[in-house]
């Protein structure tokens, strides 16, 4: 009778440490490449930024579909996931931590992690009544300034040759007339 709580008890225990994956985890894995967007905004990568990620779809492809929800997800380079989700409902899967919305949901917040961070993958999922899944995602990327050096460009380099040869002459002007007082 011992042995057979301690067995319970190990089994309780390895649910509390196994993940937990639930159907809509599952799914995401036989998902397949859609032409559905996602918008978000702003566009470019900041960290400590809140973000507005919202699918945008030809809507004709529920037509013969009815979709159940929709799955975010927001990874880093390294493939782990990064940053918050402001939703109600978020799932595990697979260590990657999953905005889940409703069918009549399409949009949500997310703020962007403070670490400093190249890119920034979002992933969303649309999980179909059929259980037919289709993926799409956008990487946001560091807003790269670049900084030309000021060069003379051929028409200021013509003025400033007008202008230097303007003053010659007027520097020559003047030492003339200074001479012919001084004389």
């Amino acid at each position: 009778m011992a042995t057979f709580f301690f067995l319970v008890h190990l089994l309780l225990i390895g649910t509390l440490i196994i993940p937990t994956y639930t159907k809509s985890c599952e799914l995401t894995q036989n998902a397949t490449a859609s032409n559905f967007s996602i918008n978000v905004r702003p566009e470019d990568y900041k960290a400590n930024t809140t973000y507005t990620v919202g699918i945008n779809g030809n809507r004709n492809f529920t037509d013969s579909k009815n979709v159940s929800q929709y799955l975010l997800q927001a990874l880093s380079p390294a493939n782990q996931s990064v940053g918050q989700w402001e939703v109600t409902e978020k799932e595990n899967c697979s260590s990657i931590v999953t905005a889940i919305l409703s069918a009549n949901q399409t949009a949500a917040n997310w703020t962007s992690p403070v670490s400093n961070i190249s890119s920034v993958e979002i992933r969303a999922y649309i999980i179909f009544g059929d259980e037919h899944v289709e993926l799409s995602s956008v990487t946001l990327n560091k807003e790269t300034t670049t900084t030309a050096p000021l060069l003379p460009t051929p028409n200021s380099v013509s003025l400033l040759q007008a202008s230097s040869c303007f003053i010659a002459a007027i520097q020559g002007l003047l030492l003339l007339a200074t001479s012919k007082l001084l004389s």
